[in-house]
């Protein structure tokens, strides 16, 4: 039996921001919001893997390289 995925469209067209989506439960969640028709941005550590899931989603979504714990990057 296949679960069917909740539908939000008041998400459609709006812009979400994710840190640490490159992988694990952030990766979902950038995936779920984009589904939802949502445009995502995200930040991460693995460029890899950070393109890696870009490449996988439909619609305009961004990332950027960025360490958290980095304040003077962060600022920058």
């Amino acid at each position: 039996m296949r679960k069917k995925f909740a539908n939000y469209p008041s998400l459609s067209g709006k812009t979400v921001f994710v840190t640490g989506g490159a992988s694990g439960i952030g990766a979902e969640i950038v995936t779920a919001f984009a589904k939802q028709g949502a445009k995502v941005g995200f930040v991460d550590m693995d460029v890899a893997g950070s393109e890696a899931l870009l490449a996988k989603l439909e619609g305009t979504h961004g990332f950027a390289p960025c360490d958290l714990r980095d304040i003077e990057a962060l600022k920058a």
